[in-house]
């Protein structure tokens, strides 16, 4: 199931991030978006930096964070899967 929850944070982020750059990201909207808890979604978001599919993601404040997509990222959105 998490894997599942990876993918859509991944697809979300891959709307509105060029892979390679840096995007900001609000918390809430994502959350609100994807049906998990903030914190849910920060476990999940450092499982996806530590397995390298993005990089930089740095918490803003409370409510937002930076993240850059990798190819890696982009490339398993785009083939829906890790593999």
């Amino acid at each position: 199931m998490s894997d599942l929850k990876k993918l859509e944070i991944l697809r979300v982020i891959s709307r509105d991030a060029t892979p390679g750059q840096p995007a900001r990201f609000n918390f809430n909207s994502l959350t609100k978006t994807m049906d998990m808890s903030k914190e849910e979604l920060n476990t999940l978001l450092v499982e996806l930096a530590r397995d390298r599919f993005i990089t930089q993601y740095v918490k803003k404040g409370v409510d937002s964070f930076t993240v850059v997509l990798n190819q890696k990222g982009l490339d398993a959105v785009q083939d829906e899967s890790f593999i």
